[in-house]
């Protein structure tokens, strides 16, 4: 009798000891404040809802240019980062970069930028709905012959170590990719009355096989002529 009760006082045991363990949990879980419960969206301590969330991931927007849509060695290029809060809390101490690709080099930065590791850093502070912009120079040095394009990319995040929240390129078409797009185009333009070479290749085959097909029928019609006188 006692050996078939000892597996269930085990797990009466065992339930006893979860229980507890949940029981002291929720008790000492901070309580939820009913204006909470009725309205998600509702203050605590003066912090809305919606500003908590803002505090871990901000709504940003992103933007860069240079004002051109080519490049080549030895062009001077400054771009303008433009950084827009959108959302209805401050953001502090915002990560900004942007990538220094192949051919770029780095000349200098406003706002306090440097740049290390292939990119330029900004440090940022954002008003509420706020925007702001900053600057880096850049020289064009030479570029591999097979690039086609330089493009740039710049991003925002809370900190060096966080994902980017959102990024934004710009590009520019270099000499070589000036010359295959020129190359492209010549190959699929037409002819200058309209026609595509190879149809006017196609069309000549046709006339000249005609030709030869009216000779051979002429001198067999001469051969047979002869024959009969």
């Amino acid at each position: 009798m006692n050996a078939h009760n000892q597996p269930t006082r085990s797990l009466l045991a065992t339930l006893s000891v979860a229980l507890s363990v949940t029981l002291a949990a929720l008790l000492s879980a901070p309580p939820i404040l009913a204006a909470e419960a009725a309205d998600p969206a509702a203050a605590i301590d003066g912090i809305s809802a919606t500003e908590r969330l803002e505090s871990i991931a901000p709504q940003l927007s992103i933007a860069v240019d240079n004002g051109h849509t080519t490049a080549a060695a030895g062009d001077r290029l400054t771009y303008t980062i433009s950084v827009q809060n959108l959302g209805t809390a401050e953001v502090a101490d915002l990560h900004v970069t942007q990538s220094m690709p192949t051919g770029l080099k780095f000349v200098s930065a406003d706002s306090a930028g440097t740049a290390k590791a292939g990119s330029v850093h900004w440090t940022l502070d954002l008003k509420t709905a706020g925007e702001t912009k900053v600057h880096s120079t850049m020289t064009v040095a030479d570029t591999p012959r097979e690039l086609l394009r330089m493009a740039t990319v710049a991003c925002a995040s809370t900190s060096a170590d966080d994902p980017p929240i959102v990024c934004a390129s710009h590009s520019d078409q270099l000499p070589a990719g000036a010359a295959a797009e020129a190359a492209s185009a010549r190959s699929a333009a037409p002819s200058p009355d309209g026609l595509n070479p190879w149809y006017l290749a196609l069309g000549l085959g046709v006339i000249v096989a005609a030709l030869i097909v009216v000779l051979v029928i002429r001198r067999r019609r001469t051969l047979q002529s002869t024959q009969t006188r």
